[in-house]
């Protein structure tokens, strides 16, 4: 395991992003934000999810307080316009922060949402974000597929063979 070992992974997480997005954007607004029964409400609820997962836990990784009600999420990302935005800032965050990591077991101490101070090393935290965003990511590829919008295959290899 190295450092890029992670940057790949957070290649391949915003090529599956962008994937999703392209599939995203040939649906209406009402398309995306319709009730599917997935558990954040909509297609576009699911990409705000993902998004909001990954900002918060760099933001942390990075030592940034957060202030109440500036995650994203599907309050206050209404729009697929505003979800890239967004996107796009927390994709240039990520990636200067991961170009220039070496430590791979710097130990960091994050408060949870229960007030209990946790150590988790680096990897732990990056492994973290891609797992997170691979899971809604793959719930809003079922949701985009089930609309008639599918973001094709998201499979390493189709990725690693996109690099070629």
């Amino acid at each position: 395991m190295n450092a890029d070992y992670f940057r790949t992974m957070l290649d391949y997480q915003y090529w599956c992003r962008d994937r999703l997005l392209a599939a995203a954007e040939a649906m209406s607004d009402e398309g995306l934000t319709k009730p599917n029964g997935f558990t954040y409400g909509s297609i576009l609820g699911i990409l705000a999810h993902t998004l909001g997962g990954e900002w918060v836990w760099f933001q942390r990784m990075q030592g940034r307080t957060i202030e109440p009600g500036t995650a994203p999420n599907r309050e206050n990302v209404t729009t697929l316009s505003d979800l890239k935005e967004r996107w796009l800032a927390a994709e240039a965050d990520a990636r200067a922060f991961t170009a220039k990591m070496d430590d791979l077991e710097q130990e960091l101490v994050l408060r949870g949402r229960d007030g209990v101070d946790r150590e988790w090393k680096l990897w732990q935290l990056l492994t973290l974000v891609n797992t997170h965003s691979k899971q809604h990511g793959s719930e809003a590829a079922e949701a985009l597929t089930m609309a008639g919008h599918s973001p094709g295959d998201l499979d390493f290899p189709v990725f690693l063979r996109s690099r070629e």
